[in-house]
Order: C-alpha cells, then sequence, then structure tokens
C-alpha cells in the first residue's frame, strides 16, 4: 500500500472502499504482532475486553452476526445509545448483517475521512467493541471523556467509602 495513493483520496466512498477491500491484506506494521491484516488485528483481540468499557469483546461474523434483525433483537445484541434510542450494529445493506454490541472494531483516531493517508497507519488505529464505536462517533475527545469519566467515579467512590477527617 502506497500512501501517496492514499493522499489521493477525497471522497469518503473511495476511502470506504479502499478501507473495505484490503481488510484481508497484510497492510499494518504493528510493532508486537508484525505485518498483520486489519481482520487479523481484529482477531487478535477476541475475548479481551474493550479498553474503554471493560466489556469482554468478540469477533468472528459465524457465530456474533445474523442477518436477522428479530434474532438480533433475541440474541441481545439491541442497546440503548448515549440518547436512549435503541440500536442494534449494522453493517452492509443487501443483506444487511447485525452484530453483537462488543464486537471486535478498529477505531481511526483521526478520521480517516480526514487523514486518508492514516488509513493504515498502525498509530492511528485502537482496537474497541462497536458499541463504544458508535458512542465515539467522530469525538476525537472521547479517549480523554472516558478517563475523565472514571476518574472522577473513582473519586467519587472513594469519598463515599472514607469519610473525611
Amino acid at each position: 500500500m502506497n500512501k501517496d495513493n492514499l493522499k489521493a483520496l477525497y471522497r469518503g466512498s473511495d476511502i470506504n472502499e479502499v478501507w473495505q477491500s484490503y481488510q484481508n491484506e497484510r497492510v499494518i506494521e504493528h510493532p508486537k504482532l508484525g505485518l498483520i491484516s486489519p481482520n487479523e488485528y481484529r482477531q487478535s483481540y477476541h475475548g479481551k475486553p474493550c479498553p474503554f468499557c471493560g466489556k469482554k469483546m468478540v469477533h468472528g461474523k459465524a457465530n456474533y452476526s445474523t442477518k436477522s434483525r428479530q434474532e438480533a433483537i433475541s440474541r441481545g445484541y439491541q442497546y440503548k445509545t448515549q440518547n436512549g434510542k435503541n440500536y442494534i450494529n449494522h453493517a452492509g445493506r443487501f443483506p444487511r448483517l447485525y452484530f453483537h454490541p462488543h464486537y471486535v472494531t478498529l477505531d481511526h483516531k483521526v478520521n480517516k475521512a480526514r487523514c486518508p493517508e492514516l488509513l493504515f497507519e498502525v498509530s492511528n488505529l485502537q482496537i474497541m467493541c462497536w458499541k463504544c464505536n458508535q458512542n465515539k462517533s467522530d469525538n476525537n475527545n472521547f479517549e480523554a471523556e472516558q478517563d475523565y469519566n472514571f476518574v472522577s467515579d473513582l473519586a467519587r467512590e472513594a469519598l463515599s467509602k472514607y469519610k473525611k477527617l
């Protein structure tokens, strides 16, 4: 993958097409895992906790996706978004696939539409579950906000356990 070719991508559909077409190609130079594909990267995190919500992440379309919305609901894939709306992670149009809320995803820290040359750059990729990725959306402060919420909750819990002197 030539990064100069990626810089020439301007339309979101072109960027997404390149991203999708390289899912099984070894284009990510990971410092510990070596040269791996995006799918291999995701697969290596099956069963590990999401760094943001701590829930165990899953991987494998055969076991953690379905073509039926009703089946997805019965499997417990539906959850509430931050806005309180019911949501099920989905991809594709025909057929549409519905995924487990904690399915492993690769998030681009800097949006791939803004910096397509960082599309496969390991320093711009972070593992998170699909639900956290959905909550993050295009918010580049998401990680800092999660850290702030964690420290605030920790302080609140400590103050409730231990009385002031």
